[in-house]
């Protein structure tokens, strides 16, 4: 738990302490005076950025209860808003406390309205904590720390007037079903502090709680006396002796047992700023003005805070890669001396093979070139699968020889191939070359000519062919050819035949 100080601003003064591990440190008391706000300026700066929690104990207070329509968000923060203007013009030192909602049809919300109307005494407490730039992280008034008080002490199911006797100030608060809903400070003075003057002032809260029907006049008023000193054991057997009152005392000692907090000592508020420490209540008075610093602390502390955790997230991580990389040193080393093993043991193996009638650099090139074969390699499967598609459709076509060859189609077609040249160079194609004739053939050549024409523009169109030229014709017809013929030669028709030549390139492959 982080340390805290508690601060308890009362009309003789203001007590102070130090709130940490759940415990209450020694109360010092500060006097309304120059030299008290110097003494609790020093302690703020004992204790810097140390957030503040500031409890009064005043007169000058006001509850008021009313019930609103039920509303949500921001609907209900205006609603709050204007009706805290409306009760509370003169101070921004207010809240409202929604307390449940109605049983009735329309389910209204119940709230109380708190607020602190003289802030006089406040003031120079104020101007010390905005001086030292303290965090003030709220304002209550003690009734309100009496209801954490009462959760605490697990009596929330009464209705009970809770009494407690501070100096000569008699602080009386009423709950029902552990929710404050009235309290009043009656100023009794050291001459009037007296067992007689004390039950005037508790059958006085009851004739207040029956005017605001808080409670029932003939019923029995639960009363529960904080005695912080001891002090109230002859007030509580005067109430047992009344009938209309049903009593209980609570000791120093009991409330520090059921507080799990060391015994208190003289300070007649150490029960409360105890509580404070312990709880705080969910509303307080300061406005956001005031309570910006806290905000800033409370930032500040988030930040320190996430920055720690991501720093041993940081050092978890790296000890983790640490050994992890220890780890696997360890395993790369096994692995190098098991490599090196199983070397020494491949090299003693190798030593008994018999001699090997050629080197491994040459073995690992002839395989290489092996490989390089089987990868370029051609076969004359793609030229018959085009010639067959063409001679599908030009069944006048007989094919009587096809030559094919992988190499250069131009000059030099014939040459061989010069050593080291590349199986598939840019220059190197595929192509063949046709040997046909038209069958059957009455000696009509510009039929036959035509037909060899329509079988090569076949040829032409297929989608792997470069190019297909008719290199010899059944007939030149060429101009610069030269014409003979005998009319005695007895050559019969069958003996005439339309051959005819085509050479054939086929494209690259991709």
């Amino acid at each position: 738990m982080t340390a805290k100080i508690i601060f308890c601003v009362t009309t003789q003064g203001a007590i102070g302490s130090l709130f940490e591990h759940g415990k209450l440190g020694q109360c010092r008391n500060f006097p309304a005076t120059e030299e008290g706000q110097r003494e609790f300026g020093d302690l703020l700066s004992a204790h810097p950025a140390v957030p503040v929690y500031m409890m009064v104990d005043s007169v000058e207070e006001d509850y008021h209860a009313e019930a609103l329509p039920h509303v949500s968000g921001s609907a209900r923060h205006e609603l709050l808003q204007r009706k805290l203007k409306q009760l509370y013009r003169n101070t921004p030192y207010c809240t409202a406390w929604i307390q449940g909602r109605d049983s009735g049809k329309r389910r209204d919300d119940r709230y109380l309205f708190a607020a602190l109307t003289n802030i006089d005494m406040l003031r120079p407490w104020l101007d010390v904590l905005q001086q030292h730039q303290a965090p003030l992280a709220g304002l209550y008034l003690l009734p309100m720390v009496s209801q954490e008080l009462l959760a605490l002490l697990k009596l929330t199911h009464l209705d009970v007037l809770l009494v407690n006797k501070h100096h000569d100030d008699l602080r009386q608060s009423y709950f029902q079903g552990g929710q404050l809903k009235a309290s009043r400070l009656a100023v009794v003075g050291a001459e009037n502090a007296g067992v007689d003057a004390l039950m005037a002032e508790v059958g006085k809260t009851r004739l207040y709680l029956n005017s605001l029907r808080l409670a029932a006049r003939e019923s029995r008023l639960v009363v529960l006396l904080l005695d912080s000193d001891d002090s109230l054991e002859e007030v509580q057997q005067r109430l047992q002796a009344d009938p209309t009152f049903d009593s209980q005392r609570l000791t120093r000692r009991e409330i520090s047992a059921r507080l799990k907090s060391t015994p208190l000592g003289a300070c007649p508020y150490a029960t409360h700023m105890t509580v404070l420490g312990l709880r705080a209540p969910a509303n307080n008075l300061a406005p956001a003005s005031i309570t910006r610093s806290h905000w800033r602390h409370q930032l500040r502390s988030a930040l320190y805070g996430a920055s720690a955790i991501a720093a041993v997230v940081s050092l978890i991580w790296t000890g983790t890669n640490l050994f992890q990389r220890h780890q696997f040193d360890g395993e790369s080393s096994d692995l190098a001396l098991q490599t090196q093993d199983q070397q020494a043991r491949y090299v003693e193996v190798t030593k008994t093979f018999p001699q090997s009638p050629a080197s491994a650099d040459n073995l690992e090139k002839a395989v290489q070139l092996v490989e390089l074969l089987k990868q370029d390699s051609r076969t004359p499967e793609r030229m018959m699968q085009v010639v067959s598609r063409a001679l599908e459709t030009s069944p006048e076509v007989v094919l009587t020889r096809l030559a094919w060859k992988f190499g250069m189609s131009g000059e030099g077609a014939e040459k061989p191939p010069v050593a080291g040249s590349p199986a598939a160079g840019s220059n190197w194609q595929e192509w063949g070359m046709l040997e046909a004739e038209i069958r059957p053939f009455h000696g009509d050549y510009r039929a036959a000519m035509t037909g060899i024409n329509r079988f090569a523009a076949r040829l032409s169109h297929d989608a792997e062919v470069a190019s297909a030229n008719v290199t010899q014709m059944p007939l030149d017809v060429h101009s610069a050819s030269a014409l003979s013929g005998n009319t005695l030669d007895a050559t019969s028709k069958d003996s005439v035949r339309a051959e005819f030549k085509l050479k054939l390139v086929l494209r690259g492959r991709e």
